[in-house]
């Protein structure tokens, strides 16, 4: 029963989480998803995912350990900017100068930046982590490629709405030396 009301809680967030965040009235057009934008779609095979099976075990219980500062985030954003910003672009909205050669398209990660922490910061964790090829897509998984600072760094950054103009503090001085690979 608690997984059934873990799914039912998952596809609330997911379903409402498409359209939090999205574009202001008028200025894309709409379609029953809640947009037409690129990514948002691909949302969609992700949270059906969770929804069915759970996000793995894991990830489940991630915490954030370390606090949000200004460091951290300009530090996620030049980690998002290196890794993540050819196929979800700077907005995160899925439309970078790399989406059209993937299938499924890169997913809309605006939206997470409305979502409730205490469910979302896992799913957005073990979504970096672990890639695309649960869900079938082209995204490389980054666990062996950044560190846990660097993964708390961007979902901090995305939390923040992904503004690159909070890129402007120094990440080298907040988190200094990568030494939690």
């Amino acid at each position: 029963m608690k997984r059934y009301a873990a799914a039912a809680a998952l596809l609330l967030l997911a379903v409402g989480g498409v359209a939090i965040g999205q574009p202001k009235a008028g200025s894309a057009p709409r379609s029953p998803w809640g947009t037409t934008e690129p990514g948002v779609l691909a949302n969609l095979v992700r949270h059906q995912r969770v929804m069915i099976y759970g996000i793995p075990a894991p990830y489940r219980s991630l915490v954030d350990p370390l606090p949000r500062t200004q460091g951290k985030i300009a530090r996620g954003a030049a980690v998002f900017r290196r890794n993540c910003a050819a196929c979800h672009g700077m907005s995160g909205r899925g439309e970078g100068p790399e989406r059209q050669r993937l299938s499924p398209p890169p997913a809309n990660l605006a939206w997470l930046a409305h979502t409730p922490t205490s469910r979302s910061d896992p799913y957005m964790y073990w979504t970096i982590a672990e890639g695309g090829p649960p869900v079938g897509s082209e995204m490389p998984a980054f666990k062996r490629m950044l560190s846990r600072a660097d993964i708390w760094s961007v979902i901090a950054y995305i939390r923040e709405g992904l503004d690159p103009r909070l890129a402007s503090a120094d990440p080298k001085r907040e988190l200094g030396r990568r030494t939690d690979r």
